[in-house]
């Protein structure tokens, strides 16, 4: 998947739960997604899209703009 697909799989979430999922998607073969700096656990992330809230937004990378579909959809939903 390049990094167009993703950006454009994670602009198409609408709900939190679809969100998660979509960073559970990005998992590479040791279950690891690509932050900005560093890597990350998907599955940890991914756990913490789905109980998202503004108090926690450091929890999700902003890598693929799933910080801010994450705050879109707590605030538009």
């Amino acid at each position: 998947m390049t990094d167009l697909e993703k950006y454009e799989a994670v602009n198409k979430c609408e709900t939190l739960k679809q969100l998660a999922d979509v960073i559970r998607s990005f998992a590479d073969n040791d279950g690891l997604i690509q932050g900005r700096t560093r890597k990350f656990n998907a599955e940890t992330m991914a756990k913490n899209c789905e109980t998202y809230t503004i108090y926690k937004h450091n929890y999700l990378t902003r890598e693929f703009g799933i910080r801010q579909q994450a705050l879109m959809i707590n605030f538009y939903d």
